[in-house]
């Protein structure tokens, strides 16, 4: 019964906090091709740069969707000072909305660019939050993102792409993976980071030197080729010290972390002649997240 009653009084207070998020923002919002009322609002950064919508037809209780103000289609239009705001909005928010659902993981998912099918033509991140029993299998959840719309009665159409399935997908040799490394490396930005030349541990699992491509220039971030992954440029980006979940990143590693996503992001698109990308991430077990350490796909 205490249980309850406090899941009560957090979604209360979640829709309290929703409310003066809309009064701050003074109206509606037009969003891409859509005007979201002020009810929809439910959390506006301090900083100013990001907004965070709720109840648009969610594919879970709770789901999310965090904005940048300024009208952007790709998250290389953002500055750094808007990419910082809306991570940072997005953690944010994940934890105001943590007890009033009674997660304990979440789902994240950035559909950039067209070819990725985002379902409107502004960057957003969607925020799914998990917990055990609510689905009957995890992949689940990555199919209703895909189809998710802001109104009712639609569906959006996801890109026709092969996903293999997890038990035929097989790991690859240390010579592969140090190939596919190299050809990445070679298309780096001036002035990168220094690339380790010892193991770097990913949660429970160590990795080769030759299987990381990119190191940010604080040594915070690193990106390295997957051992079985999804799609033909399927990366992973990681903050370089052991943390199980982004909220316990500070500031300064969040930052660098989605700073390199944007980095890492173009010149693998580059290298496989993409326009587009979708960025993931499993925050917490229940989200489906098998190794313990933040890493965005």
């Amino acid at each position: 019964v205490a249980a309850a009653a406090g899941a009560v009084l957090a979604r209360s207070g979640a829709r309290r906090g929703a409310a003066s998020a809309a009064e701050a923002l003074g109206g509606p919002l037009h969003i891409a091709q859509l005007l979201v009322g002020a009810d929809k609002v439910f959390y506006a950064s301090p900083r100013g740069h990001a907004v965070v919508l709720w109840e648009l037809q969610p594919v879970l209780p709770g789901h999310l969707l965090v904005l940048p103000r300024r009208p952007a289609a790709r998250l290389a239009e953002l500055t750094n000072e808007e990419v910082s705001d809306l991570f940072g909005t997005a953690v944010q928010a994940q934890e105001l909305i943590k007890s009033a659902h009674g997660a304990t993981a979440f789902n994240w998912a950035l559909k950039d660019g067209e070819a990725a099918r985002p379902a409107i033509q502004q960057v957003h991140l969607h925020i799914v939050p998990r917990k055990v029993g609510d689905l009957e299998t995890n992949d689940i959840v990555y199919d209703r993102i895909d189809r998710w719309y802001p109104l009712a009665g639609f569906a959006n159409t996801p890109p026709a792409l092969n996903w293999p399935e997890d038990d035929t997908r097989r790991a690859r040799t240390e010579e592969d993976m140090a190939l596919e490394a190299s050809g990445y490396a070679r298309l780096r930005p001036p002035e990168p980071g220094v690339l380790p030349t010892e193991d770097v541990q990913f949660g429970q699992f160590r990795l080769k030197p030759s299987q990381v491509f990119h190191a940010s220039p604080t040594g915070l971030t690193l990106a390295f080729v997957n051992l079985k992954p999804l799609q033909p440029g399927h990366v992973l980006v990681i903050p370089r010290r052991v943390v199980p979940t982004i909220a316990g990143l500070t500031q300064e590693e969040r930052d660098d972390l989605f700073f390199t996503v944007r980095v890492v992001q173009r010149l693998v698109e580059k290298a496989h002649g993409a326009t587009s990308t979708t960025l993931g991430m499993q925050d917490g077990r229940e989200a489906g997240q098998s190794v313990p350490h933040v890493h965005v796909h």
